[in-house]
């Protein structure tokens, strides 16, 4: 039986609701979750916090997902290493497209339920993969 490993999760949404969804179920799955309500407030808790991932709201006013994905993948600090999947209502194939050219490793679709974190977990446990199939 595989143990599994408790994940520190930034969760990036201007939307409280959207971040309360994401805190209870992946703490109801033994997580610890940080929430951030805009881009430039991810930027600053990436400076000083590690995370094993970094779930990405795309539609935020200021600094959209894409935005602040460039931002970290181009910076020294965990974000520009760390997995990254968008969280959004728009997962069409060019939004997808956009998204791996932001850096991104994937797209989840809201909105997020128990089966969306049960893919970021196995998803995060695979030695081979950071993209949902």
């Amino acid at each position: 039986m595989q143990v599994e490993v408790e994940k520190k999760i930034l969760v990036v949404d201007d939307d409280a609701t959207n971040r309360l969804v994401v805190r209870v179920l992946m703490e109801l799955r033994g997580h610890t979750v940080v929430e951030a309500a805009s881009g430039h407030d991810a930027l600053d808790i990436i400076e000083a916090t590690d995370f094993d991932v970094i779930l990405m709201d795309l539609s935020m006013p200021q600094m959209d997902g894409f935005e602040t994905t460039l931002h970290m993948r181009k910076g020294k600090h965990c974000g520009s290493y760390k997995p990254i999947f968008a969280l959004t209502a728009h997962t069409d194939r060019s939004n997808f497209e956009k998204c791996m050219k932001a850096g991104m490793n994937g797209v989840l679709g809201k909105p997020f339920d128990s089966g969306g974190a049960d893919q970021i977990l196995t998803l995060l446990n695979s030695p081979t993969s950071h993209s949902p199939s």
